[in-house]
C-alpha cells in the first residue's frame, strides 16, 4: 500500500507557499494547474499499481514494453494505492472514475469522504495544516487565516458524494447456459443448475432481486454434471460507484458497495482508527532461561536478569502513566495490558499488578501476541540448528521474510503478519493507554505497521531493549525510545550466524563504526548486517534484505494492513480515492 498526495506533488513542482487565491475556483489558471497536478498524481498511482512488486525506474521502463508481463505482476497479490487529493466535486470524481475505467489490468475504485462537524477536531486539523510546507516561515496566526480562506474556497464548490453519481443499475444480467452445442440465454434468477445434465429449471422468486448480482465478478455456477453459467459478453457500462463516508473521524461510517476481500479489510481498519489522544508502550520481554542458554523459543520462565529488567520496565511505565509531560498532551492515564500467553509475559504482568496501581487494571492475554513459532526447531540452539539442520539454517538466513519453520505450527514472518492483523485492529480501537509486552518478532510487525516499514524490510528492524513510547498526535504518532539499563531483555531474534556477520564485515567498509546495535546478542543472530543510521521517529534496519521469492506461507495477499487514508484538503468534507488491483490467489480482488 502507498499514499500519493497531490499537495506534495504541487509543492515539489515549485508551488509551495501558494496562498488561498491559488485555490479559488474563479482563478482559472490556478484551477487548470491544480487539475493537471491531481491527474498526474493519479497516473503515478496507477503506474505503481501496475508494475508492482518492482518499483525501480529500470524495471518500470522494461515492463512498459511488456503489458502481458505487467498483468502477471498485478495478479500476484493485492495492492492498494491511496489517491490523496481534494476530490470534492462531482466533475473531479467523474474524471477519476473514467480514468480508472480505462486501466488494464482492472482496478477497483472506492472513494473515501471525510465529513467533519466537530469544531475542536477541525481546529486541530487547521493548526496542523498551518504548519506544513506551504506556510514555512509564516506567523502562525497569518498561516491559520490564510488556510481558513482556502477552506472557504473549497466549501464554495464542495459537493458531497451520493448514489446519484453512479450508473443506473440493471435489473437482470444475462447468462449463457451451455448445453451440448446449444447456447441458451437466461437471466440469473431464471436458472438453476441440475445434476442430471438436463436443462436448468426456473428458480423460485427471490423477492425481485438476485443475490448474485452485486458481486460484480464473473460468475460460474456448477452442478455435479459440470453445467456452467458464464456471463455474456461484457457490455459497455460504467463501473459501479463505491464509497465510504467517515463522519467526525470515525464516529460513524457509511458504506456503499464496499464489497470484496480487500475492501472488507479497509472497512475494518477505518472503523477501528480514531484520533483520540493516547499512549502506546511497546516493551520488549525480559531474558528467559532459554535466552540465557542460547536456545531458540520455548516457554521457560524469566532468568534472574530478566526479572530485574521486567521490574524496571514496570516502574518506568507506572511513572510515565503519571507524568506531567503526557498529562499536558492529554495522553496520561493508566494503561491496559495486551500481551501473549507465555510465562515470561505473565511474570512481567504480575509484577505490574502487584506493585503498582491500579491493582485491577485490565489485562488482555492473547495467544496471537505470542512470539513467532519455530515449529520443529523450537528449543534448539543456533549451533544445534546449524549442525543438525544446515539446509533450514541457510534457507532462513537467505530469506527471513518468507522462510517458514518446519513442522507443526512452524511460522514465517508473513504468517505472523496475518496472525497479528486482528490484534492490531483491537489495538487501534482502544481509547485508553496500552502497554504491549512482546518479543522481538512481534515487536517488529507492530513497529512496521505504525512506522510504515515495507514488509521486505520488516525482519531486519532493530528492536532495542527497553520501551518504545508512541503518543497520539493529530497527524499520527510521535515515537520515543527509552532504554532500560537494569537487567537484561530477551536476546532471541532467530538464527543468522556469526559467520554471516563476519563475512559482511570484510565486504562492507565502515560497518563496525556506523552500526551501533543494541547488544552483542543481536550481532550474533542478525544475518547480512548493514549500517543504516537511525533517524528520529523511524525504525532502524540492521539486516540487508535478500532476494525474495513468492510467499509459501499465506498465499499471495499476505501484506500487512497499511496505515493511511484518502481524505480531503482540510475543508469540512473531502473525498479521497483508493484504487487497487489484484487477482487470483489468497487475496482475490484488490481495493
Amino acid at each position: 500500500a502507498r499514499l500519493f498526495n497531490a499537495g506534495s506533488r504541487r509543492r515539489d513542482a515549485g508551488l509551495a507557499g501558494s496562498g488561498a487565491a491559488f485555490f479559488d475556483a474563479a482563478n482559472e489558471d490556478a484551477a487548470a494547474q491544480r487539475e493537471e497536478i491531481a491527474m498526474d498524481t493519479l497516473e503515478e498511482l496507477l503506474r505503481w499499481l501496475k508494475f508492482l512488486p518492482s518499483n525501480s525506474l529500470t524495471a518500470l521502463s522494461a515492463l512498459e514494453q511488456n503489458q502481458e508481463q505487467a498483468g502477471e505482476q498485478c495478479r500476484r497479490g493485492c495492492v492498494c494505492g491511496v489517491f490523496d487529493a481534494t476530490n470534492t466535486t462531482v466533475l473531479r470524481r467523474q474524471k477519476v472514475r473514467e480514468r480508472c475505467a480505462r486501466e488494464w489490468p482492472r482496478v477497483r475504485l472506492i472513494f473515501v469522504e471525510s465529513i467533519c462537524t466537530d469544531t475542536k477536531l477541525l481546529l486541530r486539523n487547521y493548526m496542523l495544516k498551518a504548519s506544513n510546507e506551504d506556510y514555512k516561515g509564516s506567523a502562525p496566526e497569518a498561516a491559520l487565516q490564510d488556510f481558513l480562506a482556502r477552506v472557504r474556497n473549497y466549501e464554495a464548490v464542495y459537493q458531497t458524494i451520493t448514489d446519484a453519481e453512479g450508473p443506473e443499475e440493471e435489473e437482470d444480467e444475462t447468462f449463457h447456459r451451455l448445453e451440448g452445442d446449444r447456447r441458451i440465454s437466461s437471466t440469473v434468477d431464471d436458472l438453476s443448475p441440475r445434476g442430471d445434465g438436463k436443462a436448468a429449471e426456473p428458480l423460485p422468486p427471490r423477492h425481485g432481486s438476485s443475490s448474485l448480482r452485486s458481486s460484480g465478478r464473473p460468475l460460474v455456477r456448477q452442478g455435479s454434471s459440470g453445467l456452467g453459467l458464464r456471463p455474456s459478453a461484457p457490455r459497455e457500462q460504467e463501473e459501479v460507484l463505491r464509497y465510504i463516508q467517515i463522519i467526525d473521524a470515525g464516529k460513524k461510517l457509511v458504506a456503499c458497495r464496499a464489497d470484496g476481500y480487500v475492501l472488507s479489510k479497509v472497512m475494518a481498519l477505518l472503523h477501528s482508527i480514531h484520533l483520540g489522544p493516547r499512549t502506546i508502550w511497546i516493551a520488549l520481554a525480559g531474558q528467559t532461561l532459554n535466552d540465557e542458554r542460547g536456545v531458540l523459543g520455548g516457554d521457560t520462565p524469566l532468568s534472574r536478569a530478566g526479572l530485574v529488567y521486567s521490574e524496571a520496565v514496570c516502574a518506568f511505565v507506572a511513572a510515565r502513566e503519571r507524568s506531567s509531560e503526557l498529562r499536558e498532551r492529554g495522553c496520561a492515564g493508566h494503561a491496559i495490558v495486551m500481551t501473549g500467553t507465555l510465562r515470561r509475559y505473565d511474570q512481567l504482568t504480575q509484577i505490574l499488578l502487584s506493585k503498582y496501581e491500579p491493582k485491577d487494571r485490565t489485562v488482555l492475554r492473547l495467544q496471537r501476541l505470542n512470539e513467532l513459532c519455530a515449529g520443529q526447531l523450537d528449543s534448539l540452539s543456533a549451533g544445534e540448528m546449524r549442525r543438525s539442520f544446515p539446509g533450514e539454517y541457510q534457507a532462513r538466513a537467505s530469506d527471513k521474510l518468507h522462510y517458514r519453520y518446519p513442522g507443526v505450527w512452524g511460522e514465517s514472518y508473513l504468517d505472523l503478519i496475518m496472525r497479528l492483523q486482528e490484534a492490531i485492529l483491537s489495538l487501534e480501537q482502544q481509547r485508553s493507554n496500552v502497554l504491549l509486552v512482546v518479543d522481538r518478532a512481534v515487536a517488529r510487525v507492530l513497529i512496521a505497521y505504525f512506522q510504515e516499514v515495507e514488509s521486505h524490510d520488516l525482519p531486519f528492524i532493530d528492536v532495542a531493549p527497553g520501551v518504545l513510547e508512541m503518543t497520539r498526535s493529530h497527524s499520527g504518532f510521535k515515537y520515543t525510545h527509552f532504554d532500560i539499563a537494569a537487567g537484561l531483555a530477551t536476546t532471541a531474534s532467530g538464527p543468522g550466524g556469526a559467520e554471516v556477520l563476519s563475512a559482511m564485515r570484510t565486504s562492507r567498509d565502515g560497518l563496525a563504526g556506523s552500526s551501533s546495535l543494541s547488544n552483542l546478542a543481536e550481532l550474533q543472530y542478525s544475518p547480512s548486517m548493514r549500517p543504516i543510521q537511525r533517524r528520529s521517529g523511524e525504525a532502524r534496519l540492521v539486516g540487508d534484505p535478500s532476494p525474495r521469492r513468492p510467499s509459501e506461507a499465506v498465499g499471495e495477499s499476505g501484506e500487512p494492513i497499511s496505515r493511511g487514508g484518502g481524505g480531503g484538503g482540510g475543508n469540512r468534507g473531502g473525498a479521497g480515492a483508493g484504487a487497487g488491483s489484484g487477482g487470483t490467489g489468497g487475496g482475490g480482488r484488490g481495493g
